[in-house]
């Protein structure tokens, strides 16, 4: 088996990483590259039999829908087949063909994707692989065990413990995969020194108390975050209002219909959108109100009384630091707003204690602008740092 990482060895985002044998060829993700400059234009990946005829691909799979990991699924030849998550599917449909502007060729090519389900291994060629249902900041995130070639290789995908769905990890590793032979994991935040992380459920727990504190409680979260969502909409308390736009609703509802039978955390919470009643309701009962920084939540915002008001910043705070931004002006619209959020990706102890679980000979890091640091973690295990589309045999 060989692995060959076209690119993301040394940075977050724009990731691409091919698993070959003798007989058969897959590729996991085709990601934009990630930049705060507003007129960045991620690079293409160029990837022979992939991207043009000069070889063949057997299929690219897709650990989940954010755009680092998807962003350039057009460029793959039309012939190959797609595979995700069922959920992942549906939200990638739904963002294409509603979230800002319509998408008709990426919608066409969204709907030949197949799908797998959770636990259930599938065979492409000569290779298996086992999907698992992971907690990211993506709903329905999968990491891949892959066998072939008498090995056994765990492809992280991105990944995190401290979300609402982070105890499945140790689960899913104890009982489902054991030891493996080589760990291929991302390491977003090896290079960061942030202090504890927070959880999924601290946050939740402090909206609570800002409804106690504020009338009117406003938050600014990626709209792709359902887990959130859905934990902040089950905070607001009986009788005041949880209010989101229409797309938001819709993807909540994809979500319940599919996972409310897993858990009744996803069954669907009462959600309104903004009318004129249902604005009226909130002016006199107050509650929650998921926003968005553009001109129809400005001119909602501005209605009630900024002392009784907080804005609460649930997303990465480099979009609100980097230079052409206009979500500092928009946290200005109420007397106080204060962050609250936390990492989609494992802290550098959580990547530690997943990789000791697994137990591999040797650790892959991608996904990481500093691999040199998965070292420091491992620095029992043989660490392999590998260049773009370098070859490595497992």
């Amino acid at each position: 088996m060989k692995l060959c990482i076209h690119r993301g060895t040394h940075q977050i985002g724009g990731i691409a990483a091919e698993i070959s044998t003798a007989t058969t060829r897959i590729l996991i993700d085709m990601g934009d590259e990630l930049s705060l400059d507003s007129n960045f234009v991620s690079a293409p990946l160029n990837i022979s039999g992939v991207t043009d005829a000069n070889g063949h691909c057997d299929a690219v799979l897709f650990t989940h829908y954010h755009g680092d990991h998807t962003g350039q699924m057009l460029r793959i030849r039309p012939e190959i087949p797609l595979y995700a998550g069922a959920l992942a599917k549906d939200i990638m449909l739904q963002s294409a063909e509603h979230g800002g502007h319509k998408d008709d060729a990426l919608s066409a090519r969204m709907q030949t994707i197949q799908t797998f389900s959770p636990g259930e291994p599938f065979l492409i060629g000569d290779i298996q692989i086992t999907p698992f249902c992971i907690d990211h900041s993506a709903a329905d995130s999968y990491l891949f065990l892959i066998e072939a070639d008498g090995k056994r290789v765990l492809y992280t995908g991105d990944f995190r413990l401290h979300g609402v769905r982070g105890k499945t990890m140790d689960k899913i590793l104890d009982r489902r995969i054991g030891k493996v032979d080589a760990i291929i994991t991302e390491g977003t935040t090896v290079s960061r020194t942030d202090g504890k992380t927070v959880t999924e459920w601290e946050l939740q727990a402090r909206v609570r108390n800002y409804l106690q504190q504020y009338k009117y409680v406003f938050v600014l979260c990626a709209t792709t975050n359902l887990d959130r969502i859905f934990a902040l909409a089950r905070a607001v308390p009986r009788g005041k209002y949880c209010i989101c736009d229409e797309y938001q609703k819709t993807l909540v509802k994809v979500v319940s219909e599919r996972w409310s039978s897993l858990s009744t955390f996803y069954e669907m919470p009462k959600l309104n959108t903004p009318g004129s009643s249902i604005l009226q309701g909130f002016q006199e009962r107050g509650g929650l109100m998921f926003v968005r920084v553009n001109r129809q939540f400005e001119r909602i915002i501005r209605q009630f009384d900024p002392q009784q008001s907080i804005l609460l910043y649930s997303m990465w705070d480099g979009y609100r630091t980097k230079p052409d931004s206009t979500i500092p002006e928009f946290l200005s619209l109420t007397g106080t707003w204060v962050e609250l959020h936390t990492s989609g990706h494992a802290s550098p102890d959580d990547l530690r204690h997943v990789i000791e679980k697994a137990d591999p000979e040797i650790v892959i890091p991608m996904h990481t602008d500093a691999p040199q640091k998965m070292q420091t973690l491992c620095q029992n295990r043989r660490v392999i740092l590998l260049k773009d589309r370098e070859e490595l045999l497992l």
